[in-house]
Order: C-alpha cells, then structure tokens, then sequence
C-alpha cells in the first residue's frame, strides 16, 4: 500500500502521541491507586519495597483498559491539527479520496486492537495475578484465612463447591459434592456444613441426590472418604477471574458445566474479553471522522478559535472523556444485564461496541470526499 508523505507524518505523530499519552496515564492512575488504598495497606506495615511494586504490577491493568480511551483521545488530537493545518482539506481538493488517504489509519486501528487482545489475554493477568499474591500475602500474614466461594477437585474427579472455609477450624460451610464417573455426574451432596479430618469429612444436614436410583435421601450426620488435603497453601494458587485468560475461563465454565452448574459472570467475561478490543478499532474510526467534519456538525469543535492549538488540544481531551464516559456507563449497564442474567450473558457485553460501531461507520462513511 502507498501511504502518502502526510499521512506518514501523521501516522508517527499519531504512534508516538499514543505511547506517550498510554504510558503516561497508566504510571499517572496507578499512583493514585496506590495512595487510595494506602489508608488499607498500613495497618499490615508493608515495606518500602511493597509500595514499589504494586504500583508497577498495577500499570498493565491500567494500559489495558485505557487503550480504547487513548487510541480516541490521539485520533482526535491528530486529526485536529489535520483540520486546523488545513492539511487533509488541501489533500482532498487536490484529487485525493480522503477515505482512501484514511485506509492506513484503519490498518493502525486493526493492529492496536489486536496488540490489546494479546495484552490483555496473556501480560495483564499475569500481573494482576502476582498484584494479588501479594496483597494477600501481606494482608494474611501471622493469621488464619477464611475462604470463600472454591471450587477444588479430588484425585478421583470429584468436584467440590465449597462456600466458605475456615483454615483454623478446619471446618467449610454450604459444601456441594459432586461424584462424577465416565465424565457423567451420578452423584451429589449438599451438606450446611462439613468438619474436615484428614481423608474423613464429617458431613452435617446432608442431602443426597442419586441421579442413578433416582432417590434422595437426607442425613443429620454421615462420614464421607475425600483424599483431598485442604490448607491455606493449597489455595494460594487458586486464580480469581480477572487473573484467567479467554482459554481458561472456557476451560472453567466446562468444568462447572460438566457438574451442572453455571456462572452467568464467567458467561459474561468470556464474551466482553472478545468484544472489548472491537471497541479500540471503533474509537479510531470515531477519533477520525468527528475533525475530518462528519455531517458538518463537528467542525467548529476543531477549528482554531481564540484560545489557538492549547484551547484546541484542551477540547479535543474533553470530547474524548465525555464519549469514554458515556461508552463506560453503557457498557457497565449491559455487563450488570449479562451478570443477572436479565439479558443473554454471551450477547450483553456486545451490544454497547456494536452501537458504537455502528454510530462511528455512519460518521465515517459521511466523510465528504
């Protein structure tokens, strides 16, 4: 493909802007992250060492989420110089299709979408999930952890659900059992309470549901053979679900699938870690048409006016928070929709990109040429 010598120009201020502005913002959020929760870290005395690193281990999270934001806020800010130097308008009327001279910048967007799914698939939960060990290895020292919500698996397949367990009392309350053979669920239990010894749990208030003889049955007390040692160390690495990529979650929802059970929130995240890099591609679109004068209604928000490019550059910012803010508020809804099941959680998370996206084709497409 011919990139022409503007449009270089414009694609290395645009690079450069970006990294800048990505980098910046995320060291930025991330200090004030840190001080937000020093008030909770304190009373633990974390060391010097601690502050340090949790504001590092904090920064991936922080340019995964503010790609999209920042990949609008560089396209509009380059773009407005391309509106005020008159650049793209002297392009244009000297024979140049302005959406052709624009294909380069679509091929941008295509590329930082796809660096963000990689990013946020395999270095952010990584991060967070160390950004997390340590918080629990601070907060946890010198006394006994309570667990909640553990799904741990047995040396025989048996999955047990577990909905809160206390390390110093050996004891786990709303247990559920599941005895799965040949990758079929034959058997399960569901006790209020479970006193763990050794291979021995002592089950109280049980339920027995046998999906072979089709009966259930109920016990005030039984004693159930589980070879499973449960220790504090046993779930130091257990994964919470921001710290899973895509192939993991799937991996997790067929497990609890297999069991019986779903969780619309593993649904739902499943389908916006997809869906939310379309978003960055769309905000590029979005940061292009708006100076470039989509429907001619934009123009006069880019067009140098008294305050010269630092009024300019201050507008471009604020147009930017205002549609990340209004992205932001949408898309939180549409996810608490997936979460309570209230919609589809596979297809709530894709309706606020697929607005968007739809709102920036239309403004692309009303470009003149």
């Amino acid at each position: 493909m011919n990139i022409n010598i503007v449009c270089k120009s414009y694609i290395k201020d645009f690079v450069r802007t970006f990294l800048v502005l990505l980098f910046s913002m995320s060291c930025l959020l991330s200090i004030v992250g840190l001080i937000e929760k020093i008030d909770d870290f304190m009373p633990y005395k974390p060391s010097t060492t601690f502050f340090i690193e949790y504001g590092l281990y904090s920064i991936p999270r922080y340019i995964f989420y503010l790609i999209p934001f920042v990949t609008l806020v560089t396209s509009l800010f380059i773009f407005s110089i391309g509106v005020r130097s008159r650049e793209f308008l002297i392009l244009s009327v000297s024979g140049g299709r302005l959406r052709g001279l624009l294909k380069p910048f679509l091929i941008l967007g295509i590329v930082i979408s796809i660096v963000g799914f990689i990013f946020g698939e395999f270095l952010q939960p990584e991060f967070t999930k160390k950004l997390n060990f340590m918080i629990e290895e601070l907060t946890q020292k010198g006394k006994s952890s309570i667990q909640k919500e553990l799904f741990v698996r047995a040396k025989d397949g048996t999955v047990i659900k577990i909905g809160k367990f206390s390390q110093q009392q050996k004891k786990a309350d709303e247990v559920k059992i599941f005895i799965i053979k040949n990758d079929a669920l034959i058997k399960r239990i569901d006790s209020q309470e479970a006193e763990i010894e050794q291979d021995q749990w002592k089950l109280k208030n049980s339920i027995v549901y046998d999906f072979v003889a089709g009966k259930v049955e109920k016990y005030d007390l039984m004693d159930y053979p589980l070879n499973l040692k449960i220790s504090i160390a046993a779930f130091k690495d257990i994964k919470k679900i921001e710290e899973f990529g895509i192939a993991e979650l799937i991996q997790k929802r067929k497990e609890l699938k297999k069991v019986g059970l779903s969780n619309p929130k593993i649904d739902t995240d499943i389908s916006s870690r997809l869906s939310y890099n379309f978003v960055t591609f769309f905000m590029m679109i979005l940061g292009m048409s708006l100076p470039l004068g989509a429907y001619e209604k934009f123009n006069f928000l880019f067009s140098k006016g008294k305050g010269g490019s630092a009024a300019g550059g201050i507008i471009t910012v604020g147009i930017g928070l205002v549609i990340t803010i209004i992205y932001w508020l949408v898309y939180s809804l549409f996810m608490f929709m997936g979460y309570s099941k209230i919609l589809p959680p596979f297809i709530s998370p894709w309706i606020t990109p697929l607005i968007f996206g739809f709102v920036s084709i239309k403004l692309y497409y009303s470009i003149k040429e």
